[in-house]
């Protein structure tokens, strides 16, 4: 596996993560609020339009916005991964 491959991973696993922790954080945080669930299923006819609204818009611009701090992370340490030396694990890594 090439340097350039193993920081690609790297970086794709940081924006999976930024989003699946944010993603879990957006429903702990609308149950704090409403003191209820966020909706399963916003299609469902016993989903009310506001709460389908709301959960769609907040976990949307989150999990956004975590994945674009997730993409800047990741290539930032893809950047410091490809000036710095290789490390000892790394050499035998051809480029």
């Amino acid at each position: 596996m090439k340097r350039h491959m193993l920081w690609s991973v790297v970086g794709y696993t940081a924006v999976i993560g930024a989003s699946l922790l944010t993603r879990r954080s957006a429903r702990e945080a609308y149950r704090r609020t409403t003191g209820d669930t966020p909706p399963e299923n916003p299609a469902r006819r016993d989903t009310r339009w506001r709460d389908a609204l709301v959960w769609g818009m907040a976990s949307g611009a989150l999990v956004g916005v975590a994945r674009v701090v997730g993409s800047r992370l990741g290539e930032e340490a893809k950047r410091r991964g490809e000036r710095s030396r290789p490390r000892r694990a790394l050499r035998h890594l051809k480029d």
